[in-house]
């Protein structure tokens, strides 16, 4: 069997409930003068949705012929991925435990507040790095399998070689909507941390003949001590998966720190710009920590004329984020036509 025949064979769950559509984004688009698309991944049935429902379809499809009943997922309290892991538990009628590498806040708000809405377990293990998190979450995988939990555990940002071919089948369903359009994409942009989405968009393409440039943006350091080496194991790890006999090599990873900012979940200049124009445009809402940033660096591209067109912005959700009341406050103060109302 052909590797994209065994691709469309994966065994996955429907956890996203309808093809999330592709939209034109006119106004937009003239307003920085490029074509741009949008893959509304921001939208589902699940857990107010996002990119991680795509890898947790394929990774928890595994997980439960594994026999799984206790889900065990690590993040940060900002992490679209744990938030999607509790409503993916809740869904599947799993227990789900999560490991939060920040102190307990006052006021939970965002993610953080969905995670407990939707029953996880939540354990707070301060300002710790990821190879620190990880560990707390291999010394809580073992306590819960001696307690007799069957236990599956996610890795950061739920990205592994089986979990991002939810993003390759993803670049042929993209494919066959914007040929609907008679259009082929030129670029996807969209915004990166643990790697998942990358390499899986990054094998879709070269399955398909290496139609697109697959554009990372990257918003959280030091997950990888080798961010490229990283995503590029992920794409080769896939394709050994499916049989696929495609050459994939580190420039095939086109990632970029340039709209990284402070850091995770820290500004960067332009992203509350982005925010405001594309919500003014298109009444489409990105956040500031993730896809605030792939708008913020669209807009920055097409300025210098390096993006090739038509250009899919890749929505992967995480627009909860604008209610935590660090941005909230600081995108009220930046949006200038509200600046005249009395508070």
């Amino acid at each position: 069997m052909a590797a994209l025949e065994l691709l469309e064979a994966l065994p996955r769950l429907d956890l996203r409930g309808f093809v999330s559509p592709v939209q034109f984004l006119e106004r937009f688009s003239e307003a920085i003068g490029v074509e741009v698309w949008c893959k509304r991944d921001d939208i589902g049935a699940v857990g107010l949705a996002g990119n991680k429902v795509r890898k947790l379809e394929v990774e928890l499809a595994y997980a439960v012929a594994c026999g799984a009943t206790h889900l065990v997922a690590e993040g940060s309290r900002l992490s679209n991925a744990t938030r999607a892991v509790a409503a993916a538990s809740a869904v599947l009628g799993l227990k789900c435990t999560l490991l939060l590498c920040h102190d307990e806040p006052h006021e939970p708000v965002g993610n953080l507040m969905l995670d407990g809405l939707f029953g996880a377990e939540l354990r707070f293990v301060g300002d710790v790095s990821w190879l620190e998190l990880a560990r707390h979450a291999e010394a809580v995988v073992g306590e819960l399998e001696r307690s007799g939990e069957r236990v599956y555990r996610l890795p950061i940002g739920c990205a592994s070689e089986r979990s991002c071919l939810g993003f390759s089948l993803a670049y042929g369903e993209l494919r066959e909507q914007m040929s609907a359009h008679k259009r082929v994409v030129g670029t996807i942009v969209h915004a990166s941390s643990s790697g998942g989405t990358h390499a899986g968009l990054a094998l879709g393409n070269a399955l398909h003949g290496f139609e697109s440039e697959i554009r990372g943006i990257v918003v959280a350091e030091d997950v990888y001590p080798d961010v490229v080496g990283a995503y590029l194991s992920l794409a080769r790890g896939g394709a050994r998966l499916i049989n696929a006999g495609v050459e994939l090599t580190r420039d095939h990873i086109n990632i970029t720190e340039a709209y990284l900012g402070e850091g995770y979940g820290l500004p960067v200049s332009g992203v509350y710009e982005a925010i405001d124009l594309l919500a003014i445009k298109e009444g489409l809402v990105v956040d500031p920590i993730y896809s605030g940033k792939a708008a913020a660096a669209i807009i920055d591209l097409a300025s210098k004329n390096e993006l090739k067109g038509p250009v899919v912005f890749w929505h992967t959700g995480g627009y909860h984020g604008l209610f935590d009341p660090r941005y909230a406050k600081r995108l009220w103060a930046s949006i200038g036509r509200l600046s005249s109302i009395a508070l």
